[in-house]
């Protein structure tokens, strides 16, 4: 039986997917991360979820590379320096694998990217991996 020395990573898209098996997560070097997201078009954002793989299906019942602390911004575009705040989270390691998040601070105008930034994780010094973030929102409608 061999062992791999080497394991090419998952993509950051790995994590705008549904798969929620053991490893398929989109996994960064220590706790602190970000991730532009491009939606399908504007969207006037009311939360967010967030997954993380089941304490029961990891090997070791240790989900301490699960996210903590994390915000989000909306932007109009990819070096847009005036974004939108939309709130401050903590993703509980203690509660379901899937957690819903209500945007803190609303906005009227609707937005196209929406940045998520990772502060922190759950003790992991090495990497955080984040399995599955969602976006949710309305499409303004059109006058």
């Amino acid at each position: 039986m061999s062992v791999p020395l080497f394991r090419i990573p998952n993509a950051p898209s790995v994590a705008l997917q549904s798969d929620i098996t053991p490893g398929r997560c989109w996994a960064f070097k220590g706790s602190k991360g970000y991730m532009m997201i491009k939606l399908a078009r504007a969207v006037q954002v009311e939360g967010f979820s967030m997954e993380h793989l089941p304490r029961k299906l990891s090997l070791s019942n240790d989900i301490s590379s699960a996210p903590n602390k994390f915000l989000v911004r909306g932007l109009s575009h990819p070096n847009d320096k005036s974004s939108h705040h939309f709130g401050d989270y903590h993703y509980s390691d203690t509660g379901p694998a899937l957690q819903h998040f209500k945007v803190q601070h609303p906005s009227v105008v609707a937005y196209e990217i929406v940045e998520l930034e990772i502060e922190s994780n759950h003790g992991n010094t090495d990497y955080t991996c984040l399995y599955r973030i969602r976006v949710h929102g309305a499409v303004p409608k059109l006058v």
